[in-house]
Parts: structure tokens; C-alpha cells; sequence
């Protein structure tokens, strides 16, 4: 991980003008949140490698974590452990419409799924949520230790969905960052169905964390 660190350090990237636009009380939108490098981490649970590695190289600000965790599971992990070194200074709660203006896309033929963007209540019997929180770092750390603010926002939905209607379809770019576990879906070999995706829209992140042997481009 400190070898990944150092390398994307050379890759710095300036925070984000609309974080300071938040802070200073301005309304600000999701393409605001999405307007910068995207940190991309599909079924993360409450794992944090791919915030400690983005940060701490100040090469992304905004991370997606997508996953069906319960909300009140992740908030007890949040309000527990958290980010160290770092507090809250606000959060926005977000609706699909924030999400997707234009409404969801219709899949074409030959693609994995037909699941909406986000997974319906009668699944899990869990209401879908959407929030970002943006976090400050604490006096007593300084630049090393990471940057000044960075936002992670929670996405309760089905993680390649959410690939193809936020990246593919809405924003028309590709995660900077992307972490991986290699499970049933997400395979990133040539079979996985994420990697159909990715493949069908030439949509490939540029720079990958994964946590088993998978095979990347």
C-alpha cells in the first residue's frame, strides 16, 4: 500500500473548488461531487484502503462506496471507527433525481441486468439511501497525513448498475481510482460481468487496487 501511496503522489490533484463552495454554506449538486477524480469501490462493506490510498496521495478527493449495507449497520461502523484523523463537518442526503436528472437508462441487449440503479426495498426490506460526508482533517495532523477535506458518499445499490448508469450513461467518465474484491460479478477477467461492461463502453479505469490475483488490462 505505501509503494501504491508514493507512485500516486506524482498524480496530486488540486481540492475541488465546490468543497470550499459547501463550506461556505453555497447549495451544491451531485455533478459537483462526481466534477473531480472519482475513488470507486464496489461492495466495500466499511473497508477504508481505498480512502487511506486516495488521500493520503492527495490524487482523489470524492469517493463512491457502493454497497447493500444497512444503513444503521454503516452508521454504527461510522460513528465507531471512522476516519482517523479526520471529523465531520457536514453531510448531504441525496434522492435518485439528484442522482440521475434524466431518470435511469434503459439497459441494452446482451448486458448483465435489468436491475434499476439502486435495489428495491423488497430485496433487502431495506429503504435505498444516498449521503456524502464531508470530512476535515484534525488540527494535530498536517499534510502527510493526508488532505484537507475529502467527501465519501455512501450509495445503497447494486454496484455494476451503478457503473453503467452513473459512469457510462450520466457522467460519462471513468472512476480515477478504483478498488476491487473479486467476487461473483466483479471479476475483472474477461468473463466477469463488470468487465463486460467496462469492455462494451471502453470505460476503463486507469488506475486499479485489487485485492486478489484478477486479471487487469
Amino acid at each position: 500500500m505505501q509503494e501504491m501511496t508514493s507512485y500516486l503522489n506524482n498524480y496530486r490533484e488540486e481540492e475541488p473548488k465546490w468543497i470550499d463552495k459547501f463550506l461556505q454554506g453555497e447549495q451544491i449538486s451531485f455533478k459537483d461531487v462526481m466534477s473531480s477524480r472519482i475513488g470507486y469501490f464496489p461492495e466495500c462493506g466499511d473497508e477504508g484502503t481505498l480512502v487511506k490510498v486516495g488521500n493520503k496521495s492527495h490524487s482523489v478527493h470524492s469517493f463512491l462506496y457502493v454497497d447493500t449495507m444497512r444503513r444503521k449497520g454503516l452508521e454504527n461502523c461510522l460513528s465507531k471507527d471512522g476516519f482517523r484523523g479526520y471529523h465531520l463537518v457536514g453531510q448531504i442526503e441525496w434522492q435518485m433525481n439528484d442522482l440521475l436528472p434524466n431518470g435511469a437508462y434503459n439497459y441494452p441487449s446482451g448486458t448483465y441486468s435489468n436491475y434499476s440503479p439502486t435495489i428495491q426495498k423488497t430485496i433487502l426490506q431495506e429503504r435505498p439511501y444516498c449521503f456524502s460526508q464531508i470530512m476535515e482533517r484534525d488540527e494535530d495532523r498536517d499534510d502527510v497525513w493526508g488532505a484537507k477535506h475529502f467527501v465519501v458518499t455512501f450509495l445503497y445499490a447494486d454496484s455494476i448498475a451503478t457503473y453503467y448508469q452513473l459512469f457510462v450513461k450520466e457522467y460519462k467518465k471513468v472512476p480515477w481510482l478504483f478498488l476491487l474484491f473479486n467476487r461473483c460479478g466483479l471479476s475483472l477477467d474477461c468473463g466477469g460481468k463488470l468487465n463486460r461492461v467496462m469492455k462494451k463502453y471502453n470505460m476503463f479505469p486507469p488506475f486499479v487496487l485489487c485485492s486478489t490475483n484478477s486479471h487487469i488490462w
